[in-house]
């Protein structure tokens, strides 16, 4: 072969290599897009069909047989699992999807897969979750809140059972039962100062 037919044949391969990662980055615009425009309008269980549609096309199969798996998916079939209330398959689905290069994705999997273990009162395991988010994403503002949320359930979980906390209320109880006099009957609003 001479160097011309060997350049023009490597160009042709380069071409249809472009060619299918360009058609595939359309298709996935093209499916995010629908499923946005299914998860706006309701219609759960059609978004989750179309994602379940991407997982069966062959261009996903290439990339998953290469170890170039398209967690995007994961990601979004997570969500709408999550919508439609199925919470330990969508916990699975985030799970996975956390194992993404891409950190926008890898946060917020990390990020929703924390929320549905706070939903089963789980404070410690959403905290390390929620601090996990925070370690790749530190400007968060709602994985901030979040974790603080957890740290204060964990507290109030916590005294809630302790003998102190018990004690604590019968002090304010019997406080409640003494009799307060009229020292503060001109000075507007009676306040009880502890």
């Amino acid at each position: 072969m001479n160097k011309n037919t060997i350049i023009k044949v490597s160009l042709l391969i380069l071409a249809i290599v472009l060619i299918t990662c360009g058609r595939g980055f359309w298709n996935q615009c093209k499916l995010t897009d629908n499923v946005k425009k299914d998860i706006v309008m309701g219609r759960y269980n059609k978004a989750l069909e179309s994602l379940e549609e991407a997982r069966k096309s062959k261009l996903y199969r290439l990339s998953k047989y290469l170890g170039k798996e398209d967690l995007y998916i994961a990601y979004n079939t997570g969500v709408v699992l999550m919508l439609m209330g199925d919470n330990k398959r969508a916990g699975v689905e985030f799970k996975q999807a956390a194992r993404s290069n891409n950190d926008a994705i890898k946060e917020n999997a990390i990020y929703n897969r924390a929320n549905l273990i706070a939903t089963n009162m789980d404070f410690i395991t959403a905290a390390e979750e929620y601090a996990k988010a925070l370690r790749i994403d530190p400007e968060d503002f709602k994985a901030k809140k979040n974790l603080e949320r957890m740290r204060l359930g964990q507290k109030q979980l916590t005294t809630l059972f302790s003998p102190v906390k018990q004690e604590r209320e019968e002090r304010i109880q019997s406080l409640k039962l003494i009799p307060w006099g009229n020292k503060y009957r001109y000075s507007g609003d009676q306040k009880i100062r502890w």
